[in-house]
């Protein structure tokens, strides 16, 4: 599951469950951290709650490449589902796309696309005049890469209030040095 303050882009919550471990990310691209809690889940009449325990903070190391991909988007679709074709390209100037995404739109209040950039895209090294003009969200993806398709589905979108409260002194660990700062998205 991906939270995001749709005001700044720049922070964002990811949570992932496994087996042993449900945990948060909370990141913080400006100041550079990413702040960790263990995350414990109810049910309390119906609704799913959660309850958020700060652990730790580290350094957020985003990801380094020599490359930074190039999108190119084709117009919006006349009809309904509005949809629009997302090419990805290993350089600005390759003829030939990496692969290629179709991507149905939901119409939105502003302009959402970095919640699905951050959350599927996140590998790819891009700048943000690579991102989609128009108020839009991504509610479906299908991709067509070689021999196999793969679908991605927006399972839920609400606006919600949260608050995160961070200790007045964090704990840094340090052992994250060699960088890479990766998510498992559960819920998209």
């Amino acid at each position: 599951m991906s939270y995001f303050n749709s005001d700044d882009f720049s922070y964002y919550l990811k949570l992932s469950k496994s087996e042993k471990k449900f945990a948060a990310f909370l990141t913080d691209e400006k100041k550079k951290l990413v702040h960790c809690f263990k995350v414990l889940e109810s049910n309390v009449k119906g609704e799913v709650q959660f309850q958020f325990s700060y652990e730790y903070s580290r350094n957020y190391i985003p990801e380094n490449s020599s490359e930074n991909y190039y999108f190119e988007f084709s117009p919006v679709s006349e009809t309904a589902p509005k949809e629009v074709i997302l090419k990805v390209f290993k350089y600005k100037k390759s003829k030939k796309p990496i692969f290629e995404q179709n991507l149905t739109l939901l119409p939105a209040n502003k302009n959402l696309f970095a919640m699905y950039k951050k959350s599927i895209l996140r590998y790819l090294h891009t700048s943000e005049e690579n991102s989609f003009r128009g108020n839009y969200m991504v509610k479906k993806v299908v991709e067509k890469h070689k021999d196999f398709t793969c679908e991605i589905n927006l399972e839920e979108y609400k606006n919600i209030d949260l608050e995160l409260k961070l200790p007045e002194k964090l704990i840094i660990d340090n052992s994250f040095k060699n960088g890479v700062t990766s998510f498992k998205v559960i819920q998209f």
